[in-house]
């Protein structure tokens, strides 16, 4: 039963490891940031390995809102192209947001490992974004506005990838790097995915 000091914990957990690291997060650090006892951790899930297992499986917020910028198809290329553009936005912020996440957990070989079982055994991980976007994709494609000849799983990989690599170079050396606005490289790609 997730309760109110589950998520704040969540929460905490997120904050502090995207500011701090995964090296120094101790649980009584988080307990702390999330007004909760330290034991809770424990009864919630498990120990520490627990709630960084939880944290990195479960959908943050980014995602739900990369989701919710999938906009249902029409047979109108117009609709796609402004469809694309919302969702590579939502798709970096997602990736962006991850990334802080997921080096923690590849950082620590315990960790990664629960992380990998997890996704293993939940069917959940990073090649669930590339499925949901060849989906809807390929409904793109039904609904007579994507080229039926096109390959939606290609596509899609070079969407992801595209959403990825802006998000990871903007945190890890600063968004000036890449040439143009991110707005700019939004269309570009979308342009080019769409030729």
């Amino acid at each position: 039963m997730a309760g109110p000091a589950r998520q704040r914990i969540l929460d905490a957990a997120a904050r502090l490891l995207r500011e701090k690291g995964i090296a120094r997060l101790t649980t009584r650090e988080i307990a702390l940031a999330a007004d909760a006892a330290e034991g809770s951790i424990t009864k919630n899930f498990g120990g520490k390995l627990g709630l960084l297992t939880t944290l990195l499986t479960s959908d943050l917020p980014e995602l739900t809102a990369w989701r919710d910028a999938l906009t249902p198809p029409t047979p109108r290329r117009e609709d796609l192209r402004v469809a694309l553009v919302r969702a590579a936005d939502a798709a970096i912020d997602y990736y962006a947001a991850s990334l802080p996440l997921i080096a923690g957990a590849v950082s620590d070989a315990t960790l990664f490992e629960a992380y990998r079982a997890t996704n293993i055994a939940n069917g959940t991980g990073p090649q669930i974004a590339v499925q949901q976007m060849t989906a809807y994709l390929t409904a793109w494609q039904e609904r007579g506005a994507l080229d039926p000849t096109a390959d939606a799983g290609a596509l899609a990989m070079l969407f992801c990838g595209g959403a990825q690599i802006q998000a990871w170079t903007g945190y890890l050396i600063g968004p000036d790097v890449l040439p143009g606005s991110r707005a700019d490289r939004i269309d570009q790609v979308v342009d080019t995915l769409l030729r």
